[in-house]
């Protein structure tokens, strides 16, 4: 027998508001706000059942989102690419399509300036 715990309601709420930091924060020094608006109103990056995840699960998908953000982050930073980090950014970014959420970028996405 497997006892499975599952995540918490401030889990959840973390993870959504990490989402909300990527949208509001780093988002903008990537893509315009209309691309922006156009990624929420298409639902990307949603979160299907996250009420569902375990707690396992759940901290996954946050070490994910936290990795993919550090990631950007540092490139707003540093202002140069970081070629170094390409296998960390696809790796939490397939962890992210595990749990069918929808986070269709690859590295080389956001180092070209403001797109779209």
């Amino acid at each position: 027998m497997k006892v499975v715990i599952a995540s918490s309601p401030q889990q959840q709420e973390y993870v959504q508001e990490l989402l909300g930091d990527l949208y509001n924060n780093i988002f903008p020094y990537y893509f315009t706000q209309d691309y922006i608006k156009r990624l929420i109103d298409f639902n990307l990056m949603e979160i299907p059942d996250i009420k569902e995840l375990s707690l396992v699960e759940i901290m996954e998908v946050t070490a994910a989102i936290q990795t993919i953000s550090s990631i950007l982050k540092e490139m707003v930073e540093t202002n140069k690419p970081l070629d170094d980090y390409n296998y960390a950014f696809n790796k939490n970014a397939e962890i992210l399509s595990k749990y069918q959420i929808d986070f269709p970028f690859q590295l080389v996405d956001f180092q070209d300036g403001k797109l779209n």
